[in-house]
């Protein structure tokens, strides 16, 4: 003789355990709550170092006077498109370590 599962979910030890695992559940939730509340504030300090990590006026001047020479061979049909994107790559890299 064996026992349904049916049975077995609808012991009060299964039920016992359902109601641990969604408190369990919302006390994580509820700490995850508490720590995204303490991340918000901080995004705007972040996002005033974004000004340190950008380009200065000399590498992206550099980098467009480059890209602009490749287009126009790329436009002339001196070089195809995966070379242009090799170039512009290159190009990036070589002004940044100038600069």
């Amino acid at each position: 003789m064996t026992t349904s599962s049916t049975s077995i979910v609808n012991t009060p030890w299964m039920r016992l355990v359902a109601l641990l695992l969604a408190i369990l559940l919302a006390i994580g939730a509820f700490f995850l709550w508490l720590n995204t509340e303490e991340w918000v504030p901080s995004v705007g300090e972040r996002a005033e170092r974004l000004e340190e990590l950008t380009v200065s006026g000399d590498v992206a001047a550099c980098i467009d006077k480059r890209v602009a020479d490749i287009d126009a061979m790329v436009a002339q049909g001196m070089i195809g498109a995966d070379a242009a994107e090799q170039s512009r790559a290159q190009a990036r890299s070589l002004c940044y370590d100038r600069n």
